[in-house]
């Protein structure tokens, strides 16, 4: 959805707004589905809705300022919050698991990779 709406942002019309069931019927994926997606990218300010016959969605800034990891923050907070990989309640430098080392280089890493990739990066690859 992200992708797709970045592929059609045009900032003198940043503000067109779009329906779920046109992207949803154009991506080939459920309405319903990508309808419970929209509303907590709406909470998160990732992307901007409005209800009513005249309503639709748009993202909320340019693509290039939404990053893989402002997604990953919303959807996945073991990879981006200082969490144990294993599950442990408690994995610190003083008090880690086996994969403590490893994981917390990993994650560093991948965080900053995620940061490095945008929205209207992935929407230019999938062209």
């Amino acid at each position: 959805m992200l992708t797709w709406l970045a592929k059609r942002y045009d900032v003198k019309e940043s503000n067109k707004l779009y329906f779920v069931h046109q992207i949803a019927e154009s991506l080939s994926i459920p309405q319903n589905f990508l309808s419970k997606i929209a509303v907590i990218l709406s909470k998160k300010k990732i992307i901007s809705a409005q209800k009513g016959p005249k309503g639709g969605i748009c993202l909320a800034k340019h693509p290039e300022k939404i990053t893989l990891y402002d997604i990953a923050q919303i959807f996945d907070d073991d990879i981006t919050k200082n969490k144990c990989l294993i599950g442990k309640p408690t994995c610190s430098d003083n008090t880690n698991c086996p994969i403590h080392k490893f994981w917390k280089h990993e994650r560093l890493k991948l965080i900053e990779q995620l940061k490095d990739i945008n929205i209207m990066d992935l929407a230019k690859q999938s062209d």
